[in-house]
């Protein structure tokens, strides 16, 4: 793909799996929301998930974005390596970048859980950015 077409397949709101490697070498993926600016990858969690752990033990990752079941197949993968930030800006990345894309906020449930992630520590939830390596492409 070129980069308008990368850009124009990541434009609509799509979830990501994130790809790592367990300590016994075992592939481990995740569904998570994502932000990319054109330039930079980032996420968040909790900062006691599972996959916080493991990628302090190996930062490694991949995050393929992939094609709804409606389109024809295509797929965009960021190699590189997570960075996690531990700093303010984690909740406002989830509250008002990450949660309006990609929930309904009139939907009283997930404003419930908005209203949570925005009273949590900023040391409990934990941003992580992806350091580039290569962008991989698929396209017909």
């Amino acid at each position: 793909m070129t980069t308008a077409q990368i850009e124009a397949f990541l434009e609509p709101t799509r979830q990501a799996t994130l790809l790592r490697t367990n300590a016994d070498g075992t592939a481990n993926g995740a569904t998570v929301w994502f932000d990319w600016d054109g330039s930079s990858v980032r996420m968040f969690s909790m900062a006691s998930a599972p996959k916080v752990r493991g990628l302090q033990r190996d930062p490694r990752i991949s995050l393929l974005v992939s094609n709804e079941l409606h389109e024809p197949p295509a797929w965009v993968r960021f190699d590189g390596t997570a960075v996690l930030d531990w700093d303010d800006d984690t909740v406002s990345l989830a509250v008002d970048t990450l949660a309006p894309r990609y929930w309904d906020l009139s939907n009283p449930e997930t404003a419930a859980v908005v209203e949570q992630w925005r009273a949590t520590p900023s040391d409990a939830m934990v941003t992580i950015r992806l350091e580039l390596d290569r962008i991989a492409t698929y396209a017909p």
